[in-house]
C-alpha cells in the first residue's frame, strides 16, 4: 500500500475516466476475496440505464491525475464507492467529502431526516470499519452476491419440450425490452438505453442469451459479462415472461449459461439480487431459483446510513 498523497475529487471528464475505473475494477477483482459490487457488467449496465451517470460521477484522483476510485449516487440516492485495491486507505478521505456534498432528506421510506448513506459488504471489513468509526448504521436493506465454481461436473440444462436458447438476434431486441419490465422487478429498457447497452465495453452480442419457444418467440433471456482478465462472469440481469415461469425455465437457462461458460475458459459465474431484507422471512422466487441452481452466496451488500447536516 503506497502512502496517501493529497487526494482530489472532481466531475468525470470523458472515457479515459471509464477506462480507468474499468482498469480498478479488473484489478481489485483479480482477487477472488474482494469481488465487490460492481463488477466490469455491472459497471456497464449502470451507465447503460442512467443516462445521468456521467453527469453523477465524480472521480477520485492523486498526484499528477491519477484515477484511484470514484463515488456516486445510485437508486435512492444511496452512495456506490469504488477503489483500487492499493487504494482502499483513501476511502476515509472519501467518505469524509461524500459526507459534506451529499447529504440530504434521506429517500428511504422507513427513515426520516437529513442522511447520507452508502453501500458495503459485510465481507469487506476494512469499509465496514471505517463506516462504524464514522457513525454509520446498518440498514437492513440489502443485496445478495452468490458465485458457481464452474468446475468439470456441471449440472445438464434440461428445458421442457419446445424451449431452447440460443443468442439474441438484432431484429428481437423490441421483444426482449417488452418483456424485461415484466421479469424480476426490472425497468424496462428503452431502445436508446438499449443501444447504449450494446455498445459498451464489456458486451458480447453472443452472450446476449434469449429462451425462446417452438414459435421462435422470446420468453427469457440473460445478459451475460465475461471479464476476460480474470476469467469470471456475471449475469445482469436475466428473466422470463411472467406467462412461462414455472417450469424451470429460470434455473435451466442458469445451467446453459454454465455450460457456455466454461467453454470460454471461465471458471466463476457470479450473480447479484437486490431489494432484499433481513426483516423478510422466506426468500423470495430469485433466491430459491439460485438456491436450486447451486449459487453459493459470495457475500451480503447492505445499506449504512448516517444522519447529517445539511448546509
Amino acid at each position: 500500500m503506497e502512502p496517501k498523497k493529497t487526494m482530489q475529487i472532481r466531475p468525470y471528464w470523458n472515457e479515459q475516466d471509464y477506462t480507468a475505473l474499468r482498469s480498478l475494477i479488473t484489478a481489485k477483482f483479480a482477487d477472488p476475496g474482494r469481488r465487490f459490487y460492481p463488477s466490469l457488467g455491472d459497471l456497464d449496465y449502470i451507465r447503460a440505464f442512467d443516462e445521468r451517470f456521467t453527469e453523477k460521477v465524480m472521480i477520485c484522483e492523486v498526484g499528477e491525475g491519477t484515477v484511484i476510485g470514484a463515488v456516486w449516487p445510485g437508486h435512492y440516492r444511496i452512495l456506490h464507492i469504488v477503489t483500487g485495491p492499493e487504494y482502499t486507505h483513501y476511502e476515509s478521505d472519501i467518505l469524509a467529502w461524500a459526507e459534506q456534498h451529499f447529504c440530504a432528506p434521506t429517500l428511504l421510506e422507513d427513515r426520516t431526516g437529513n442522511e447520507v448513506s452508502v453501500w458495503a459488504y459485510d465481507e469487506d471489513t476494512v469499509r465496514v470499519q471505517l463506516l462504524k468509526e464514522r457513525g454509520y448504521t446498518k440498514h437492513t436493506w440489502y443485496m445478495y452476491s452468490g458465485v458457481f465454481e464452474l468446475g468439470p461436473s456441471l449440472p445438464e440444462p434440461q428445458f421442457p419440450p419446445g424451449y431452447r436458447v440460443r443468442p439474441l438476434i438484432e431484429a428481437e431486441r423490441g421483444a426482449k425490452i417488452n418483456i424485461m419490465g415484466g421479469s424480476a422487478g426490472l425497468t424496462a429498457p428503452t431502445a436508446e438505453i438499449y443501444e447504449r447497452l450494446i455498445n459498451s465495453p464489456t458486451y458480447q452480442p453472443e452472450l446476449d442469451l434469449a429462451v425462446v419457444d417452438d414459435h421462435e418467440q422470446i420468453v427469457g433471456f440473460a445478459n451475460v459479462w465475461q471479464d476476460t482478465a480474470n476469467h469470471i462472469a456475471i449475469i445482469e440481469p436475466f428473466g422470463t415472461a411472467p406467462t412461462h415461469r414455472r417450469k424451470g425455465l429460470a434455473t435451466n437457462l442458469l445451467y446453459e449459461c454454465m455450460h457456455r461458460l466454461r467453454a470460454r475458459g471461465v471458471s466463476e459465474l457470479y450473480i447479484n439480487h437486490g431489494g432484499l431484507w433481513t426483516l423478510d422471512p422466506e426468500p423470495d422466487d430469485a433466491m430459491r431459483v439460485y438456491g436450486t441452481a447451486g449459487f453459493q452466496k459470495l457475500g451480503s451488500m447492505f445499506v449504512w446510513c448516517k444522519a447529517c447536516c445539511c448546509g
